[in-house]
């Protein structure tokens, strides 16, 4: 007798018990379900963010090369000098423009005579002459090919000249 009630209690728990794994199952499903989509989109935006960042880089590089063909004196290669590094005139503005660089955009460079500085006195084979630097500031700008990411950079140029007193 007490075996026959052990097994009638067995069988009602039992039954009681088997919706409840179907509960389980579906919430355990819906919140993976969560997880996986909110991974997804965090792989997209980063994705995007990356995109981004090259776009920006591009422009970078870009601005840099505009800035280094800026400096660069072509003198050497029997080509007209880009800049006139002797000028001495204040707020003279020099404009550069290349557009060859590949992915990239309205290229530009600003340069502006800054002033004069001497060097060290007695260098010269005169006594009392000394050299000078002419000092310049190139302000490049440019932007990627789709022109989505624009970047500005500003540079200082010192270049050997005459003295400045005289």
């Amino acid at each position: 007798m007490n075996l026959n009630k052990i097994k009638s209690g067995n069988k009602n728990r039992l039954q009681k018990q088997k919706g409840f794994v179907l509960v389980l199952a579906i919430v355990l499903l819906a919140s993976l379900t969560l997880i996986g989509v909110s991974s997804m989109n965090s792989a997209s935006i980063e994705l995007k963010a990356a995109a981004n960042e090259q776009q920006h880089q591009i422009a970078f590089n870009a601005v840099q090369s505009m800035i280094e063909y800026s400096i660069s004196d072509p003198v050497t290669t029997g080509a007209a000098p880009l800049l006139d590094y002797q000028s001495s005139d204040e707020g003279l503005e020099q404009v550069i423009t290349y557009g060859s660089i590949p992915n990239a955009a309205g290229l530009d460079a600003k340069v502006t005579y800054a002033g004069c500085i001497d060097g060290v006195a007695g260098s010269s084979l005169e006594e009392g002459k000394s050299f000078g630097f002419n000092l310049y500031t190139i302000t490049a700008t440019g932007s990627n090919s789709t022109q989505t990411a624009f970047s500005q950079q500003v540079q200082g140029v010192r270049h050997t000249a005459a003295s400045c007193g005289q």
